[in-house]
């Protein structure tokens, strides 16, 4: 890996028109899905939270909003969700399309499958397009890995990938949990004070059902995928230092970034979304996080140069 060339193209692929047209496609569907994911929560979340507040006040009210919660309980199961599902996997091909370019990664189409037609793709860039314009996705993944060979500044891209996502969803774990603990104990606390019977209590909670049905089912998603993507960094680093080391040639690192890439695919393309607020909020820390280990991959890479 020491005789390879020292410098890559990710930093000016990456900023290409027709490169950024996958990343304006991607962004659009990930909009139109973060927008039914808000649909959901507004169901699931505020409408039986209401309803169960109401029904504290209106007990002849309780029947009514225990069908309702039954009623959006099933909508979210067997059309939102599927529904969400599938732009999320539209996404994840999207931004598969946008590595391959960036990266110089071949397609899989065995794990990914066909590509997106190039309609839908202009159609999903120009409505992005007419809403945003491109900083918020121009040097998507770190300059500084534009320093590093080729197989080395792709390692440093593909485990940014990872990392930026893993914080993301331990925050919106932790959100989830603490929504769900205050409604619970708020609920908890009003019926004490209405000094409601076992039958009371019941109709109470029942409104709430759909909310613990969404925050249990999106806790543990995003747990589980943090946890993955925890488990792939660890990998990454291990490839990261043998290919440093020189343990693996141009093509052989290339099949291992392949590999690795469909892992990346897999997460991407069955992993719940976050709010998006959450991702706005985090943003700049989690650029300068991502910025600082790029930094000191390249510090690395250096050092051992100076050494050879």
């Amino acid at each position: 890996m020491a005789d390879a060339m020292s410098t890559n193209a990710i930093p000016m692929r990456q900023n290409e028109d027709a490169t950024l047209k996958f990343m304006r496609a991607r962004q659009r569907t990930y909009s139109v899905a973060e927008g039914l994911l808000i649909f959901q929560i507004l169901l699931t979340v505020v409408v039986p939270v209401a309803g169960a507040v109401m029904t504290l006040f209106y007990p002849g009210l309780r029947p009514h909003f225990a069908a309702l919660a039954l009623i959006v309980l099933l909508l979210d199961t067997v059309v939102l969700d599927r529904k969400y599902r599938k732009l999320i996997k539209h996404a994840a091909k999207l931004g598969e399309m946008f590595d391959c370019q960036v990266l110089e990664l071949p397609w899989n189409n065995f794990v990914v499958g066909e590509r997106p037609e190039a309609e839908d793709i202009g159609a999903a860039a120009r409505a992005f397009s007419k809403r945003h314009d491109d900083s918020n996705i121009l040097n998507w993944y770190p300059v500084a890995a534009g320093d590093l060979p080729l197989a080395l500044g792709r390692i440093v891209c593909q485990r940014t990938n990872l990392r930026y996502d893993s914080q993301l969803r331990r925050s919106f774990g932790t959100i989830i949990i603490v929504v769900v603990a205050v409604v619970v104990i708020g609920l908890l606390i009003a019926g004490l004070a209405q000094d409601l019977n076992f039958t009371a209590w019941i109709l109470t909670f029942a409104p709430a059902t759909p909310l613990l049905s969404w925050a249990g089912r999106e806790y543990f998603r995003q747990r589980d995928t943090a946890d993955l993507l925890e488990e792939l960094m660890k990998k990454a680093r291990g490839f990261w230092d043998r290919a440093l080391a020189g343990s693996c040639d141009t093509d052989a690192c290339l099949e291992e970034s392949r590999e690795f890439q469909n892992a990346i695919y897999l997460r991407r393309s069955t992993s719940p979304l976050i709010i998006p607020y959450l991702y706005r909020i985090k943003r700049m820390q989690l650029e300068d996080e991502m910025n600082d280990a790029a930094s000191n991959f390249l510090a690395e890479y250096q050092a051992r140069q100076a050494r050879a």
